[in-house]
């Protein structure tokens, strides 16, 4: 008869990468001196970037001059999200608006965004101290 012991320690399993992140969630701030400011929080990827690009569009088409949108508190960007990301700078441009990205010190996206070349393509700050600069008008000052 063959008896098979446990181990006498147990190697601890780290939880997944997707069980750490941070739930979606898109929160529309209000809008602000013709602005209007949405912020991301979680993952931007295949499963939320419809959403991303819905809620958006939504305030795009409703003639601000500013979106700004707050990235700061993204945990994940992959390709689909990225793929988002320049749709949306499409779609702003096509309604004569700007899209001001905010980043924070989030070194996911920040690193993303450089990846993949749209640092140079889509107007990104960071921003640490408030957004209010992010919804200036350009050409008023």
């Amino acid at each position: 008869m063959l008896v098979v012991q446990p181990p006498a320690t147990a190697i601890p399993v780290a939880p997944s990468v997707r069980e750490q992140r941070t739930a979606f969630d898109i929160q529309v701030i209000r809008p602000y001196f013709g602005a209007v400011m949405v912020r991301i929080r979680g993952a931007l990827d295949a499963d939320s970037a419809p959403q991303v690009r819905s809620a958006l569009s939504t305030w795009a088409h409703r003639r601000f001059p500013v979106l700004v949108l707050d990235l700061s508190e993204v945990d994940f960007l992959d390709g689909a999200g990225l793929a988002a990301l320049g749709g949306i700078q499409a779609r702003v441009a096509r309604e004569n608006a700007t899209l001001r990205i905010v980043t924070g010190d989030n070194r996911v996206v920040r690193r993303a965004l450089s990846a993949s070349g749209l640092d140079h393509a889509l107007n990104v700050s960071r921003l640490p101290s408030g957004w209010e600069r992010a919804t200036e008008i350009p050409g008023q000052s």
